[in-house]
């Protein structure tokens, strides 16, 4: 509940001021898409914010944290084949932009889409111990790429201009990319000085499936969402 309220929340802020009213274009089919779209750019964003490292709250182990980020990235990897797939097939045409002489905006796309399905098969157990020598190299490689993953989708985003065509939603978009890049540092600061104890007792253990729940739990909880916001809106 601790954290399903603030992401509801901050779902519905993100939904608001980036679907304006009113707004309709080729079909619902391709509505659906873009909606995954803005949904798998609001999972990316919580990434940013719940990065695998045991938080203050909820006082639970490092594995509930690490299992809740790795299916929240497999759920922003489904949301994003969910949005390619749906527009390809919809608009068929829409391949020849990721030729050369393609719009620049559906070229960062594809980049950021291919990214986001490699970025979390790398931090795949097998494939991180015999890539990686080390847990810092990985670290370094897995920021930069996600970090490459965001700066592409928000290109995307703007570029395109299909909701993200206002300034100041352009603003708001490139303002809160910059603040998700730098909140792992900060998160990194501020744990440095949070005690492992609380009131003499332990973090929960055995936590791991708490968080399987809450990812599946927070799909619900947008997708129904989505839909009771796009009802309101047209």
């Amino acid at each position: 509940m601790f954290l399903i309220l603030p992401l509801c929340a901050a779902y519905s802020v993100f939904l608001l001021c980036f679907w304006p009213c009113g707004i309709m274009h080729l079909s619902t089919a391709w509505e659906v898409s873009m909606l995954c779209g803005f949904s798998a750019l609001f999972f990316l964003l919580t990434l940013f914010a719940l990065t695998g490292r045991p938080l203050p709250e909820p006082f639970f182990d490092g594995r509930f944290f690490l299992t809740l980020h790795r299916w929240l990235a497999w759920l922003f990897v489904g949301l994003v084949a969910l949005h390619a797939g749906v527009v390809m097939w919809v608009d068929p045409q829409t391949l020849y932009d990721l030729w050369p002489s393609g719009a620049p905006g559906m070229q960062f796309g594809a980049a950021a889409a291919l990214l986001a399905v490699v970025t979390p098969c790398l931090a795949l157990q097998r494939v991180r111990r015999g890539l990686y020598a080390t847990a810092a190299m990985f670290r370094r490689s897995h920021a930069m790429l996600a970090m490459a993953v965001l700066g592409a989708s928000v290109f995307h985003v703007v570029a395109t201009r299909v909701h993200v065509a206002l300034w100041w939603q352009v603003w708001l978009c490139v303002g809160i990319a910059m603040v998700a890049c730098m909140l792992p540092v900060g998160e990194r600061w501020l744990l440095a000085r949070v005690p492992t104890r609380r009131d003499g007792r332990r973090r929960r253990l055995h936590t791991a499936y708490l968080a399987r729940g809450l990812v599946g739990v927070m799909l619900c909880v947008a997708a129904s969402e989505t839909v009771v916001f796009v009802l309101w809106r047209h």
